[in-house]
């Protein structure tokens, strides 16, 4: 699909459309297997490597739809207001403690509404992310004029702004001293994030801890949350859990919640693809304890 078609055809239509047409549209996008088509089949791979795929036609539809819907639903939220969310949002588990807070997610399932819904709830948000290369999309003007129109899309559903990673915990202390909640995805480290180890499907992973340790030292909540679709109806699910305040129990608890979601539906992970930087690090974290000296 050509950057037109992707950055401005298909989220207008997500948007215009009333959302059972819209949905059909999608799915039927989905099934012809032109949107996103290089992505899913790499994230296709990776999820197989690890057993997962039983019907890789009916699996390659599955994230294909998720994908879409998580494209244009900035432009959906900017046409549609509170009723439209009540109606196509279902919202489970703990309910978020009052601002601040930090909620940590994953790149899973289709999470943007999971902005709008705290916004209602009276968190001003700031989301965590990694900064924006234009080289990543070096020639494509388009393009890169739709993604940083996302990342605004993200500031008015939240409240907050975008803190981006390097260098940003001092930023984050004050978000949450100035009663601003704090939104992060924990899934697949940076280069040069501390990092600590947990189980994810059977294997040995690593996973970014800072905001945790900032959550526990700034005495705030820490809440996750598994933002996911319906596969029949599109319609998105948010489910929240309170975490245990101690980081090293939070890390564990983030783990287990991201295995289940992956065991539940393996075709909602937009990171499959990514799997070899978790391997990697567990692989350098396992080589530096072999050669420390024995204390």
């Amino acid at each position: 699909m050509n950057a037109f078609a992707e950055c401005v055809a298909l989220p207008a239509m997500a948007a215009a459309l009333p959302w059972p047409l819209a949905w059909r549209a999608i799915r039927a996008l989905a099934a012809h297997g032109g949107v996103f088509r290089a992505e899913s089949e790499r994230a296709l791979a990776g999820c197989a490597a690890h057993g997962l795929v039983a019907d890789p036609a009916s699996w390659l539809v599955r994230h294909r739809s998720m994908r879409i819907v998580d494209h244009v639903d900035p432009a959906i939220s900017a046409l549609r207001g509170d009723r439209w969310m009540d109606r196509h949002l279902s919202v489970g588990g703990d309910v978020p403690p009052s601002p601040p807070c930090v909620f940590v997610g994953f790149h899973y399932g289709t999470g943007y509404w999971s902005l709008r819904y705290l916004r209602r709830l009276g968190h001003r948000v700031a989301f965590v992310s990694a900064p924006l290369e234009a080289a990543e999309v070096h020639g494509e003007p388009l393009r890169l004029a739709f993604l940083r129109w996302r990342q605004r899309r993200v500031e008015a559903a939240s409240g907050g702004p975008v803190i981006y990673v390097g260098g940003s915990s001092d930023r984050i202390r004050n978000a949450l001293r100035n009663g601003v909640s704090i939104l992060a995805l924990i899934d697949v480290p940076e280069a040069t994030t501390s990092t600590v180890a947990v189980s994810l499907l059977g294997h040995r992973v690593q996973f970014p801890d800072g905001i945790l340790r900032i959550a526990s030292s700034e005495n705030v909540p820490l809440v996750g949350y598994v933002a996911s679709l319906d596969a029949t109806t599109g319609r998105r699910e948010l489910r929240f859990a309170r975490l245990p305040d101690d980081p090293a129990q939070a890390i564990c608890a983030l783990a287990a919640m991201l295995d289940a979601a992956l065991r539940e539906d393996p075709a909602s992970w937009h990171f499959w693809s990514e799997w070899p930087r978790f391997s990697a690090r567990a692989h350098a974290a396992l080589t530096a304890d072999a050669g420390a000296p024995v204390r």
